[in-house]
């Protein structure tokens, strides 16, 4: 295998896209030493190169800890010597590639923002609010900041210190609402202690409400009619996770018209508006939580099993019904690395198709969120010409 030319046409792009080239060379100059003044096997040499990247502080604050670790992933397995084994090719389960889903998906969005400049002569662009500096969310911002202008829209990024009042916040997001430049907002969490997080995401405007999180929009997705019907609710935005995850459903071609499917979690932000949108496109439902017990009961019933629970590796190859698509939203971490809601390793002999983590459903979220500031956006324009 020829690493220079791996690293030339897979790697460095990637980097330069988040660091720059002055940057990306000189980062690439030290892990390339790493290599090849490492002792050892060929593996022990590529791990060398892969932790000088890993651990450069450049490439922790450029990128949040789920796309570090997808991108570590997709290099450890372009790098990897032959002969050493391959997780995709052992598995029975078809795997199902969030991250190339979403580079297409991406590559849509961005001839979609060309489209829509074209027309109307602006593009759209997300206000994200932060109250403090949680390094969490500081990370998070630079990368949507990133994603967001790679694509040819604007960010802009309003922030107050941890001490703010719960008014201060919801005063600027009234500005924010009454900005007709902005197109979607979105407020990071976590917000400071004693403040309402309902209060803050009902004061975001719904048609602004770029993740989904104002009870308006809740409640019109738990609303709305199924595919193919008359809605009879004004339009509305989704949480981008489960809307990622619905989005991996259709474009690996899974049939959830008259299928069965489980939903482990009941969060207003991933369980609940995925299981309101497998309805919507026919799916037949349960839902199970902490409560639910035996839990391997249900989940063995499903034909689609989406887990969001936060809890690492909880589903195990024997509560899974042969054949089933597991779409996993966790993302926890476990003896060093990041693993999800579902034992990856076990689950993949059984299933039919599966999202790995990282590289699953994660990949998919930031597109979502600029599908829906670009939604946004273009239904404002379109109000406005009629």
């Amino acid at each position: 295998m020829d690493i220079e030319a791996t690293i030339d046409s897979k790697i460095r792009p990637r980097l330069i896209e988040a660091l720059g080239r002055q940057d990306t060379n000189a980062l690439l100059t030290k892990a390339t030493l790493a290599y090849v003044s490492t002792d050892g096997s060929e593996a022990q040499r590529v791990e060398a190169f892969i932790d000088a990247l890993r651990t450069d502080e450049r490439v922790i604050s450029a990128w949040s800890e789920e796309i570090l670790a997808t991108h570590i992933q997709e290099w450890v397995g372009l790098l990897k010597p032959d002969g050493a084994s391959h997780e995709a090719e052992s598995a029975s389960a078809r795997i199902l590639d969030g991250r190339a889903m979403a580079e297409e998906a991406r590559s849509e969005v961005v001839a979609d923002v060309a489209a829509f400049e074209e027309t109307y002569g602006t593009v759209p662009t997300i206000a994200v609010v932060r109250a403090g500096d949680d390094p969490a969310s500081v990370s998070y911002a630079k990368m949507i900041k990133r994603s967001f202008e790679n694509a040819g829209m604007r960010f802009r990024l309003r922030t107050l210190p941890g001490t703010a009042r719960q008014q201060e916040i919801i005063d600027l997001i009234y500005s924010l609402n009454a900005d007709s430049k902005v197109s979607g907002i979105m407020v990071q969490e976590p917000l400071p202690k004693g403040i309402d997080d309902i209060a803050i995401k009902s004061a975001i405007a719904p048609e602004k409400d770029a993740d989904g999180v104002n009870p308006i929009n809740a409640g019109r997705l738990a609303q709305a009619a199924p595919v193919g019907r008359s809605s009879g609710v004004k339009d509305y935005l989704v949480p981008a996770t489960p809307l990622g995850g619905l989005e991996i459903l259709k474009r690996a071609n899974i049939q959830m018209d008259g299928a069965r499917a489980v939903v482990v979690g009941r969060s207003n932000i991933v369980g609940r508006p995925m299981a309101f949108l497998l309805m919507q496109h026919h799916a037949t439902v349960s839902m199970c939580h902490s409560h639910t017990d035996p839990l391997g009961d249900v989940t063995r019933q499903a034909d689609i099993l989406c887990v969001a629970v936060g809890v690492a590796e909880l589903i195990k190859a024997h509560m899974v019904k042969p054949g089933a698509v597991v779409i996993d939203f966790g993302f926890n971490k476990k003896d060093g690395k990041w693993v999800g809601d579902v034992d990856f390793d076990e689950v993949k002999k059984v299933a039919g198709a599966i999202t790995p983590v990282p590289g699953g459903t994660g990949s998919m979220t930031n597109v979502m969120l600029m599908s829906n500031v670009l939604r946004a956006a273009r239904r404002r324009m379109e109000a406005r010409d009629m």
